[in-house]
């Protein structure tokens, strides 16, 4: 299978040898411009000295350089403006990039795979952690220290409300995971089970 290197590789080619013919096309019509200087520089002398010779050999330098220049501007225009590949195999380029992007992307997809699958184990531990925080501090607050629930008559008279202390961390993996992998098709490929199948073994 072709790789996007290797296409890549062969694009690059096709670009460098198709510059490489406009910039010579280019240097001989610069060379035909300079053949023209020259040969009008020829014919004002030869009009000023009334030397037929080097007038008519002058003339024939600049329609001679006329043309030259003329066919190097339509074949540098042609190498310009040709395609490089055929309908043909512009189509099968196009396959071939598809094909070769896909293959890559996969295989980023198993290594991200397996990454997923050890996030996902790690958020296991980071959930079951902060449940353990909040089982201890609930535990701590209603009976360690005894602290009733609901309304709680202070000594100035006022009341105040007492919900339960719950464990929250600012940054964790249970946190990563839930918001940004989970549900995601990666996710899935990593074993997670999806929405449909945990409706399904819950009866809903």
């Amino acid at each position: 299978m072709t790789t996007l290197k290797e296409i890549e590789s062969k694009l690059t080619n096709l670009v460098t040898d198709n510059q490489s013919k406009i910039d010579s096309y280019q240097k001989k019509i610069e060379t035909a411009d300079k053949a023209i200087q020259d040969a009008n520089k020829k014919l004002k002398n030869a009009e000023d000295t009334v030397n037929v010779d080097d007038y008519n050999k002058a003339k024939n330098a600049i329609w001679s350089a006329d043309h030259a220049k003329e066919l190097y501007t339509k074949t540098k225009n042609k190498v310009q403006n040709t395609p490089l590949i055929s309908k043909a195999e512009y189509s099968s380029l196009l396959k071939e990039i598809t094909e070769g992007a896909d293959n890559e992307q996969e295989a980023l997809n198993e290594k991200a795979i397996k990454l997923i699958a050890d996030i996902r184990s790690l958020a296991n531990e980071s959930r079951e952690i902060t449940n353990k925080a909040s089982e201890l501090m609930n535990n701590l607050q209603r009976h360690i220290y005894r602290e009733p629930e609901g309304n709680i008559s202070r000594s100035d008279g006022t009341t105040t409300w007492s919900s339960d202390k719950t464990y929250n961390a600012r940054i964790t993996v249970n946190g990563l995971y839930s918001q940004h992998i989970k549900g995601t098709p990666l996710s899935e490929l990593a074993g997670e089970e999806s929405q449909q199948e945990r409706n399904y073994y819950w009866g809903e």
